[in-house]
């Protein structure tokens, strides 16, 4: 009987051995404060970008002086055991016929000034450059950050960050899987793939918008048939609205069903539509764009408020989303954008964002 006993006691003891620190915590309430939890990385693009640059400032000292002029190459390791290389005045950092072999550099290139790198790369960690960083074609980088430009060759990975303190430019079929930003302007080419981008100016390809022609005169909008409200300056209505070509309308407009905005319209407001949106060419509104289906925005259009989709976003060659002086926001599941757009602020695609080559626009 005993040893019955004995048998239960231990298959209890067994079961409650993982609660005892549950249990403990129960009694004593010891950690009843709510855990901290900082939510900058969420908000703010450049939060990986800014904890990377404080890293630096705190184990590099001679990278904080202008262009690193006094700082010597050298190679070293961190008391976390990750080695780094800190690359001289010549800005090309010294490959090991391991690294050629295995093509991927595992260890934190440092730039004291611009730096010049090669192609066909794997840099598993972080790169960082005091002046430019200048790339060859076919690398993927973990993260980038310059104080410089950025200029990434043909076919460019980057995997998680990248941040230029001027000028970014990625060429043709990069794939910008992170966040990428610059303080003055990010410019990518045809075939590259994005997440989420901001930068004061963002221009799809190297052309700039050429505006459309505005028409000679344009018509008030005439009150829809089907309008369920028009209080607080706002029209409703019940299921589908098109707008005519060269229209005008002071207030802004809600519609249960699609929309379609004829080319050359003029909206003083803003657009909700429950379907998919479409925007003729030439269209300018001064308001917000949201829909619930896919957006449509035709060539040489002016989109001044934020751009809201729960589906796909396509904006067509020439359209300009906000401006200089009033930056805005696109986001979208996927978005779509034909060189030759500009953007200005940032651009978010959930899932999937491809810039479509200018040839395929003909």
């Amino acid at each position: 009987m005993s040893w019955i006993v004995l048998f239960f006691a231990v298959q209890a003891l067994l079961f409650l051995l993982p609660l005892l620190p549950a249990l403990v915590e129960w009694r004593a309430r010891r950690d009843a404060q709510p855990l901290k939890v900082v939510r900058d990385y969420d908000g703010n693009i450049k939060h990986f970008a800014n904890r990377f640059r404080q890293f630096l400032n705190d184990q590099f000292a001679e990278l904080a002086l202008a262009a690193g002029a006094t700082a010597v190459a050298r190679n070293g390791r961190l008391a976390t055991g990750d080695r780094y290389q800190l690359v001289g005045a010549d800005g090309k950092p010294a490959v090991t016929q391991q690294e050629l072999a295995a093509q991927a550099i595992d260890q934190l290139i440092l730039g004291t000034g611009a730096l010049e790198l090669g192609q066909g790369l794997l840099y598993e960690k972080e790169v960082f450059a005091a002046g430019a960083i200048r790339t060859g074609s076919g690398n993927s980088f973990r993260a980038l950050l310059a104080r410089g430009d950025i200029e990434l060759g043909e076919q460019c990975d980057v995997l998680r960050w990248a941040h230029s303190d001027t000028r970014l430019t990625a060429s043709r079929r990069a794939r910008l899987f992170g966040r990428v930003s610059a303080n003055q302007e990010l410019v990518l080419h045809g075939e590259s793939r994005f997440g989420r981008m901001h930068a004061p100016t963002i221009r799809f390809g190297d052309a700039m918008p050429v505006p459309l022609a505005p028409p000679v005169s344009r018509k008030v909008l005439e009150r829809p048939a089907a309008l369920l409200d028009d209080a607080a300056g706002r029209w409703l209505a019940g299921g589908d609205l098109e707008l005519p070509p060269a229209c005008f309308h002071q207030g802004s407009l809600v519609a249960r069903g699609g929309m379609t905005v004829g080319a050359h319209a003029m909206i003083e407001g803003s657009i909700k539509c429950h379907g998919d949106l479409h925007v003729g060419a030439g269209a300018r509104i001064d308001g917000a764009l949201v829909c619930g289906g896919n957006m449509f925005i035709g060539p040489g259009c002016v989109i001044r408020g934020p751009l809201v989709c729960e589906k796909t976003i396509e904006i067509d060659t020439g359209t300009v989303l906000g401006s200089d002086c009033a930056e805005t926001t696109a986001s979208a599941v996927e978005i779509r954008v034909h060189e030759g757009a500009v953007a200005h602020g940032t651009v978010w695609a959930r899932e999937l964002g491809y810039v479509v080559p200018a040839a395929i626009n003909s």
